[in-house]
């Protein structure tokens, strides 16, 4: 007698139980099944899905190398806790401007999407044709470019921060403008937003005087930290935390903890004093306590009621010649990622990551990074951390819509393997 098949599995256990808790390499070969799975598998529904129930959480890190003789920016993906070496994976490459000088992208990491655009402080054209912002997803290899916004002839400075409003699920990018001083204008800002599925920038106003800050002096052009469906800077002259929620696209200020004091405690790191901790906001700093080898950190737990916790994180070894480790970001783990900023003398090529367990208090290093057999043809001799992301699926194509094809773009960048993505133009 031959074996008669199985009953199949409902719809609903497949479409919402299985798939949803595969990885996204998986989920992009599986949309050229069928139709019907291609539009599964870009349904926000399903997209909601496969972020909430995080079996594929592992979190990566974005990684940068310049190619000096090309002027080359290159990307690169790494994977953490692997086992043995850690190999990043090539992303794709971005120009930068033809100076002397070395010029970073900014990038900002929102739900595994992220934004990608040229800082370059002493040239405010940070969105010229050329060097167009770019929203990228490392996980489905999709990207897409932002239509040219126009600055003012008068702009000094351009910064951008990109955030996500899970109350409207939208993510925005806002720029602003900071202007010449002008006797007749005053002292002003420009602000615009991009929504992304839109098809250009728009401004929206802002009464300066009604701010509950002075944005003057406000660090815009420094690292923001987007949680909560807000972008939050930190106001150095007046001790608060600037908000800029996304979905309401107002402005508003939280007061630092009382036992902080940007004077005593804030340390200009690269990455900046104000990090993400486990979805919330928290601060680095305490300058005594880093000359005995300490890091304080202050951590936003209860946003609504604005209750801050502090932590203290003691070092097993002399934290100056550790290359100065902080607090970068929480991973999938949930320990503490810290990273040091000064390259090891013996290493210069590799990032030093530590992990920190905050419930044991105990410190482990990171399997050692190692660069990537491409990096020879790349000239690539450094590699420098930007950012983390988590594996995700959020679909770019979708936020094309309203875009017309002079404006943007969408694109697969550098696929490492002949695999199929459908459903992407």
């Amino acid at each position: 007698m031959e074996p008669t098949a199985g009953p199949e599995l409902p719809s609903q256990i497949t479409c919402f139980e299985i798939l949803p808790r595969l990885p996204s390499k998986s989920l992009m070969r599986f949309k050229c099944v069928c139709k019907s799975w291609s539009s599964l598998i870009c349904d926000p529904s399903f997209v909601s899905a496969h972020q909430n129930l995080g079996c594929n959480k592992n979190t990566h890190l974005l990684l940068t190398a310049w190619d000096k003789p090309t002027t080359q920016r290159h990307f690169f993906s790494l994977e953490i806790n692997q086992q043995g070496s850690l190999i990043p994976v090539h992303l794709l490459s971005l120009p930068t401007l033809r100076t002397k000088n070395e010029h970073l992208y900014h990038v900002q990491s929102i739900n595994g999407l992220v934004c990608l655009y040229l800082h370059n402080t002493s040239v405010p054209n940070q969105t010229d044709p050329e060097h167009p912002i770019r929203i990228f997803n490392p996980s489905t290899r999709e990207s897409i470019t932002l239509p040219h916004a126009s600055l003012a002839s008068h702009t000094t400075n351009v910064a951008h921060h990109f955030g996500f409003s899970p109350l409207t699920n939208e993510y925005k990018v806002l720029q602003v403008q900071k202007l010449i001083p002008d006797a007749l204008r005053g002292n002003h800002f420009v602000f615009k937003i991009f929504k992304l599925g839109t098809s250009s920038w728009r401004r929206i106003e802002v009464d300066l005087n009604d701010l509950p800050f002075d944005p003057l002096n406000c660090p815009f052009h420094k690292r923001s930290v987007c949680v909560n469906g807000a972008v939050h800077w930190m106001h150095w002259t007046e001790n608060v935390i600037v908000v800029f929620d996304i979905g309401d696209e107002k402005f508003k200020a939280i007061p630092l903890p009382e036992d902080y004091n940007c004077f005593i405690h804030r340390v200009d790191y690269p990455i900046g004093s104000i990090v993400e901790v486990d979805g919330c906001v928290a601060l680095i700093g305490d300058k005594r306590l880093m000359r005995m080898g300490m890091i304080g950190l202050w951590i936003l737990r209860d946003y609504q009621n604005q209750v801050w916790v502090k932590e203290t994180i003691s070092f097993p070894f002399h934290w100056e010649k550790a290359g100065y480790p902080v607090p970068f970001c929480t991973i999938h783990t949930g320990e503490l990622l810290l990273h040091s900023s000064r390259l090891s003398r013996h290493k210069p090529a590799h990032p030093r990551v530590l992990l920190y367990n905050m419930e044991s208090k105990s410190f482990r290093e990171s399997d050692e990074i190692v660069l990537p057999p491409e990096s020879t043809c790349l000239n690539v001799v450094r590699l420098k951390l930007l950012a983390s992301y988590d594996d995700s699926i959020v679909p770019l194509t979708k936020m094309r819509y309203g875009i017309s094809h002079h404006q943007a773009s969408i694109q697969m960048v550098h696929q490492e393997n002949a695999t199929c993505f459908c459903g992407v133009l």
